[in-house]
């Protein structure tokens, strides 16, 4: 059976997943033990070597207790649109639409910063202009 070819957007997402592993502080093994998939998978999904499973990074979310989509943040889709002898092309950027997604995504970065940090950051929210 013939091996699908990764993806740039498979790269980012492997990326990603291991930047989240490490920030919850877990090696691939104990991910791997968590989730109940190969740490082998999971190692070749953060090298880029491997196109992600869907199944895989839901059970890989889960695990790390982050929301899928964060997986996918930014990410860029682009689509041939054919109508009335015109072609154009579109782009949409994946961004987080959901309140509780931020929420938990920034309670899970406060946590990692230092007390300079979380000063630095709360210094800087409080100079944007509320609505």
């Amino acid at each position: 059976m013939a091996k699908t070819p990764v993806s740039d957007i498979d790269k980012k997402v492997g990326k990603r997943v291991q930047l989240c592993r490490k920030e919850k502080g877990l090696t691939v093994v104990q991910l791997s033990e968590k989730i109940e998939l190969p740490a082998q998978t999971i190692s070749r999904y953060e090298r880029g070597e491997n196109k992600i499973n869907l199944e895989h990074l839901t059970l890989i979310a889960t695990g790390l207790q982050t929301p899928i989509s964060w997986f996918l943040i930014d990410e860029e889709q682009t689509y041939t649109i054919e109508t009335s002898n015109k072609v154009a092309e579109k782009k949409e950027a994946y961004f987080y639409s959901n309140s509780k997604d931020l929420e938990i995504r920034l309670l899970q970065r406060w946590e990692l910063l230092t007390t300079e940090q979380k000063r630095a950051f709360i210094i800087l929210l409080d100079t944007l202009p509320l609505h």
